[in-house]
C-alpha cells in the first residue's frame, strides 16, 4: 500500500520551496506535532534556483505524548524519546519554477523507513503551487512490520498534506 496526496496553496513554487527548507518553518511545524528539531542543515546554505539542494532534519518526540494517537499495534514500540531522521534531495528549479524532491524518513525505534517524492508545480493559472506527495512506508519489525506499515501509510500521507497546510499559514505570516 502506498500514499498519494495532492493539495494546492496560493504561493509560487519558489516561495513554497523556500518555506519547506526554512529552519524556522520546520521548528514551528515540529512544535505543532510535539516534536523538537535537534539538527537542521541545508546544503548549499543559500541555494539559488539552479542549485540542487540537500536538507537534513533530525527530530525527536516524547513517545508518551503521542501514544494515544497511534494504532494499538504500534503503541508498545513508542516509549521514551523517539528519533525521526529526514533527508531530502531537491532538484534545481525548472524554467517554470517546478521542483522535485526525493524524501527519506527513518524512525529507528519502529524499524521503519518511509520514502516519498514531492513535486512542486505552478498551478495552470499561475496563482499558486500544487504540492503532490507520493510514497510508501516499510517496517522491518518481525511479524508486525507489514501491518504497522499498512496502518501508518495513510496517516503519513495525511500528515504531509497537513504540513503543506501549515506551510500555507506560515507563509502568510512571513
Amino acid at each position: 500500500m502506498a500514499f498519494n496526496e495532492s493539495t494546492t496553496i496560493p504561493h509560487p513554487p519558489q516561495r513554497v520551496f523556500e518555506g519547506l527548507i526554512s529552519e524556522d518553518f520546520q521548528v514551528s511545524a515540529s512544535e505543532d506535532f510535539n516534536a523538537t528539531v535537534d539538527k537542521f542543515t541545508v546544503v548549499p546554505a543559500q541555494p539559488t534556483a539552479s542549485d540542487t539542494v540537500s536538507v537534513t532534519i533530525h527530530r525527536s518526540v516524547d513517545g508518551d505524548k503521542i501514544t494515544d494517537r497511534l494504532p494499538s499495534a504500534v503503541q508498545r514500540f513508542v516509549k521514551g524519546k523517539i528519533n525521526v531522521e529526514q533527508s531530502e534531495a531537491w532538484s534545481a528549479a525548472s524554467e517554470d519554477g517546478s521542483r522535485d524532491a526525493n524524501l527519506t524518513i527513518k524512525v529507528p525505534v519502529a524499524k521503519a523507513t518511509g520514502t516519498a517524492t514531492i513535486k512542486l508545480s505552478p498551478t495552470a493559472d499561475g496563482s499558486g503551487t500544487t504540492v503532490e506527495t507520493s510514497g510508501s512506508l516499510k517496517s522491518s519489525i518481525p511479524l508486525m512490520g507489514s501491518k504497522i506499515a499498512q496502518m501508518a501509510e495513510p496517516q503519513v500521507g495525511h500528515l504531509l498534506t497537513g504540513l503543506t497546510k501549515k506551510l500555507d499559514a506560515w507563509l502568510q505570516q512571513h
